[in-house]
């Protein structure tokens, strides 16, 4: 451990005696689909890196506030905050950080275990960010034009003596609807660590939104989380709602034909 943090201890140096900013994406930090980004909670070492995003919104999924470093990077860089407070009360072998990795899973969940073999610092080799450079996310208007430090905070769920995360139906399924909208886009799915909570609607995305094999949607949850989480999976595996949507800002990923849950189309005024 002592040297790989000399490691990177030497490469801020090198870094710093060129004039570069060194970018360092969130823990966890993944590429989820175009314009749609998962990580752990940012802190500001990672700010470098995210502003070259150029996020519209994020959507956080905690029961404590957002840090106030980060309300003031949101603030100063107009980003919607969509804050979805959910209690964490995981047991302690739940909170073993898992692997960190950046992943771009095709559309069929296919060869999910090759592509999660891809770290994230790969992926800042020539300062080359994925999703970014190439692959850039719609351009259509943010959903709430002008907000600054704005938070929607969405719902709330404490519990006393809960053993696991409590995952709220209510919460997820807003949290999808926010996906279904490319105003929103660039988007950053975050929780605290960017396993569980995080890792819980990336894959109602996979299976709900995308029609992956479940088998492909559990091997990714645990790729980030761990081996735990069953209740999670249980919670994924029988999560079918209703969601409305307006096919104008739909996401290009979108499957026409979803396995499960029901996609509505609607037309919302503007």
């Amino acid at each position: 451990m002592a040297s790989s943090s000399s490691s990177v201890l030497s490469k801020s140096q090198s870094s710093a005696s060129h004039g570069t900013t060194l970018q360092i994406p969130p823990l966890s930090f993944a590429l989820v689909s175009t314009g749609v980004y998962r990580s752990g909670c940012p802190m500001p070492l990672n700010f470098p890196f995210l502003a070259k995003l150029h996020l519209k919104s994020i959507i956080y999924i905690a029961d404590q506030d957002l840090p106030v470093d980060l309300q003031r990077f949101t603030g100063e860089n107009d980003i919607q905050v969509f804050h979805f407070r959910m209690q964490h009360a995981r047991p302690a072998a739940d909170d073993i950080d898992g692997a960190v990795a950046s992943i771009a899973g095709d559309a069929d969940g296919d060869n999910v275990e090759e592509q999660l073999e891809q770290t994230h610092i790969d992926a800042l080799d020539d300062h080359h960010i994925p999703g970014v450079n190439g692959v850039d996310g719609p351009t259509s208007p943010p959903a709430s034009p002008g907000a600054t430090k704005k938070t929607a905070h969405v719902k709330e769920k404490k519990k006393d003596k809960v053993h696991v995360v409590e995952n709220d139906a209510e919460s997820m399924r807003q949290a999808l609807e926010l996906l279904l909208d490319t105003r929103n886009f660039p988007v950053l799915i975050h929780s605290n660590k960017g396993k569980h909570r995080s890792g819980v609607l990336v894959a109602c995305v996979r299976k709900l939104l995308q029609n992956w094999a479940f088998g492909s949607v559990k091997t990714e949850y645990h790729y980030f989380a761990g081996e735990k989480g069953k209740a999670d999976i249980e919670f994924i595996e029988k999560f079918k709602p209703t969601l409305e949507y307006d096919e104008r800002w739909a996401p290009s990923w979108l499957r026409d034909s979803p396995g499960e849950g029901t996609l509505i189309k609607v037309t919302k005024a503007s």
